[in-house]
């Protein structure tokens, strides 16, 4: 009988604090579980340039978002005519090993990538740069990329940065009446320390565009293995055929987009006449 007792006089209490403790964690979890993270939101035109905001998933966007809001550098460069087809420009573009490889052979550099994913590569530009190139966005005339990587130097040991750069391209036609390509592009940094990043802030006008040079270096060795294209494809596809890192498909293809190309000389001036 007394256990019978006791055991009721307990049930109230806790039944109360049973009570009590759902009530507490409905007040806790309630309101947390109704919460929404803000979407991220980046403005459409940024320099001249309409980004492909609406084009982007949450997760892309959610990367361009705090580069592009809260950058340390940014700057602009071109329109740079290259007198190459739009085409030929483009595959050169998908395919980073073969401007690496290109590059090396005729002295543009020494940069070095390899395929990590879809549209992704870790790309090394043999002074101290490296990092992780990935595709976030492209169409006919426009892509749009996001590198995460770091920089090892003299004045800072290590620096880690993240970027953005979106390039725009143009079909032209030369002088003489070639398929030529015009790319401008603005790139965006945004350093991961904070000390550093407000130092360089302050320094933009001295250190801006020679970190945006940096930054886009492998863009300009393009351009220039255009040049070299333009002024002697018969040499480049000679070449494609003795560089290892070449792979047979991609040989055969850009053979075909080379043999398409016009013998011309080296007295090409860069136009601007857009194509209709």
């Amino acid at each position: 009988m007394n256990h019978s007792r006791g055991g009721s006089s307990r049930g109230p209490v806790a039944g109360m604090w049973w009570t009590g403790s759902v009530a507490t964690l409905l007040l806790l979890v309630g309101p947390v579980s109704t919460l929404q993270a803000e979407p991220c939101r980046v403005t459409v035109e940024q320099n001249g340039f309409k980004f492909p905001v609406e084009q982007l998933d949450p997760a892309a966007l959610c990367l361009v978002e705090p580069i592009v809001n809260r950058a340390t550098t940014s700057g602009l460069v071109g329109p740079i005519t290259t007198p190459i087809p739009q085409p030929l420009y483009a595959y050169l573009l998908d395919h980073p090993v073969i401007i690496a490889s290109l590059g090396e052979r005729f002295g543009l550099g020494s940069y070095q990538f390899t395929v990590k994913g879809h549209n992704q590569f870790w790309g090394n530009d043999g002074d101290g740069t490296q990092g992780l190139l990935t595709l976030l966005y492209q169409d006919q005339k426009a892509r749009l990329y996001h590198i995460d990587g770091y920089h090892e130097g003299h004045l800072f040991p290590l620096v880690l940065v993240k970027a953005l750069v979106f390039l725009r391209t143009t079909p032209v036609m030369t002088p003489e009446g070639h398929p030529a390509v015009e790319t401008s592009l603005v790139a965006y940094t945004r350093l991961n320390d904070p000390v550093l990043s407000a130092l360089l802030s302050l320094l933009k006008p001295l250190v801006g565009d020679a970190i945006i040079r940096k930054l886009t270096r492998g863009f300009d060795v393009t351009t220039q293995l255009g040049l070299l294209i333009a002024k002697d494809p018969d040499r480049i596809i000679q070449e494609i055929r003795i560089l290892p890192l070449i792979q047979p498909e991609d040989q055969r293809m850009l053979t075909l987009l080379l043999q398409e190309l016009p013998n011309r000389t080296s007295s090409f001036q860069p136009a601007r006449t857009p194509v209709p």
